[in-house]
Order: C-alpha cells, then sequence, then structure tokens
C-alpha cells in the first residue's frame, strides 16, 4: 500500500475517509468483525497525492485536497463529483470548511495563498476572495472559531494568524488611495537580488521555484546565472514581496547548512575522542 496522509470521521455515521499517496480517497467502515476494516468506495477523482479531507456539518458532502492543485466536492449520498475548484497556482495543503455556512470553506496553498470559496446553488466555482500573501511559506493548517467569525491559519514561516471580516461600517484596515497613489502603485520597477550561491535553489527543479513564484506575485523575473543575481520587475509592492519570499527562502536554506555543518563537527569531534590513544603520564613515579 501507499502513504496515508489525511483520516477524518463522518460527523453522524462510524466511517472513515482516507486520503493517501496513490491518489486515492477511500471510505471504511472499521466496524467489520473481523477487524481490519471494510472498504466501502473508493474515489479516483485526483491525479497527484490527496492531502487532506474535510467532512461538511451535515456530512453530505466530502472535500478533499490534493497536490495536483485541485479541491474537489462529492455528494457521498450519490457517489458524484460535484465541482472541481482551480484556484491555487501550487499544491493545496489545507482546508476548513466553516461551522455555519455549509456551503462555504477556506483553503490554504503551498505558497502561502489563502482562499475563501463558496460553492453550491448560489455559490460559485472561482474563489469569492484571495489573500496571496497570506504567510511567506506553506499554510499547514488552519480552523475556525466555533461561530464562525475568524480564522486562524498555521505556516511553515513560523506563524499563526487570525482573519476576520470588519464590523459593517468599521473603516479599519482600509486606507484612503488618491489617484497619485495608485498612479505610484502602478509603476512598474526593476530590482535585483543577490543569490550567491543558492542559485539553483532559487530556480527550483526545473524552474518550479522561480515559476511558481512568478505566478503568485504577478511578477516578471530572471535569474542572471553569471552575476548570481534575481532580476525582477513589477509594482513596488510586488517586488517587496518577492523580496520577503527569497529571503526566507535563503534563510531557511543557510540555517539548514548551518545544522549540517555544526553535526559534522560533532560527529568529527566525537570520533577523535573514540580514536584517541595513548597520551599517558611517562614522568617518574
Amino acid at each position: 500500500g501507499w502513504d496515508v496522509k489525511c483520516v477524518q470521521w463522518h460527523p453522524r455515521s462510524s466511517i472513515i475517509c482516507s486520503g493517501s499517496k496513490d491518489n486515492l480517497v477511500k471510505l471504511w467502515d472499521p466496524s467489520s468483525k473481523d477487524g481490519t476494516g471494510q472498504l466501502l468506495s473508493t474515489l479516483y477523482g485526483h491525479k497527484n497525492t490527496v492531502t487532506k479531507v474535510s467532512w461538511n456539518q451535515n456530512g453530505n458532502w466530502l472535500l478533499t485536497a490534493s497536490r495536483d492543485q485541485l479541491i474537489k466536492v462529492y455528494d457521498i449520498r450519490t457517489m458524484k463529483e460535484l465541482c472541481s475548484l482551480k484556484g491555487h497556482h501550487k499544491e493545496v495543503t489545507s482546508i476548513a470548511w466553516h461551522p455555519l455556512y455549509e456551503s462555504v470553506f477556506a483553503s490554504g496553498g503551498m505558497d502561502g495563498t489563502l482562499l475563501y470559496w463558496n460553492i453550491g446553488t448560489t455559490g460559485s466555482e472561482e474563489p469569492a476572495a484571495r489573500v496571496n500573501f497570506a504567510h511567506d511559506m506553506a499554510i499547514w493548517d488552519m480552523k475556525w472559531h466555533p461561530a464562525g467569525h475568524c480564522l486562524a491559519t498555521g505556516s511553515n514561516d513560523r506563524q499563526t494568524k487570525f482573519w476576520a471580516r470588519n464590523k459593517p461600517g468599521s473603516p479599519a484596515g482600509l486606507e484612503e488611495q488618491t489617484q497619485e497613489d495608485d498612479e505610484e502603485a502602478a509603476e512598474i520597477h526593476v530590482d535585483e537580488i543577490e543569490l550567491g550561491n543558492h542559485v539553483g535553489i532559487v530556480i527550483g527543479k526545473r524552474g518550479a521555484t522561480i515559476i511558481s513564484m512568478q505566478r503568485a506575485t504577478g511578477t516578471k523575473m530572471h535569474v542572471d546565472q553569471v552575476r548570481r543575481v534575481l532580476e525582477i520587475e513589477g509594482t513596488q509592492k510586488q517586488i517587496d514581496a518577492v523580496r520577503k519570499r527569497v529571503m526566507a527562502l535563503l534563510d531557511r536554506v543557510s540555517n539548514a547548512d548551518s545544522d549540517r555543518q555544526q553535526g559534522q563537527q560533532r560527529s568529527a569531534f566525537a570520533g577523535g575522542d573514540s580514536g584517541a590513544t595513548g597520551g599517558g603520564y611517562y614522568g617518574p613515579s
């Protein structure tokens, strides 16, 4: 078998849903007499590892997320796919149904993007809202407050954030912008980031990392491998977002290299101690 990445109990019956590395979603009845569990059904919709599964409150809809960048909704009363949602540009790493509104949920991606969805008869297959730079790295988990007014997200950037809508009429978080501000914000700039020996890290396997950053930030990027710099073209806000992401990536790599070197030094020191011989006292007794 393959690695099982996620499981969740049905909210109203003794059924377990699991998602695994073989791209499959399976429904199980653990109450079988032989104690091994009975496989009830298999869903074949995804084309890559299933990262998260989640039942909504009434237990009729099953939400699945995958490394194929898709979110799928199944009606398990008919065992049919209701919709396939594409809004993430990297793998989907977290999902959470709203505790009160059965057609509303949130999702987080490997690139730190946070999306809000409203599906169903009055909803849409497009995200209702998008927060492109919610986190600098992957959003591994999220949870709604039981009252539904606040969403907490946890990320690989070592931060936990809380998201909520403003009260009606509240200007909090809103800034008045003049036409000059809008023009300044839309002005295109060119900037560079020195990469040193980490050119390959920023490019990624077959260009995956730099392509993902371009999609997430809306910038144009080019790596000059002779000068070892990352060239960026975009608005100042976009460039700042790219710089923040790249520096976080380089810091993470540098910390990993430092930890590896310290481990090697400790191993060498321990080996030197264990291999030491002689060193006795040769003076007069």
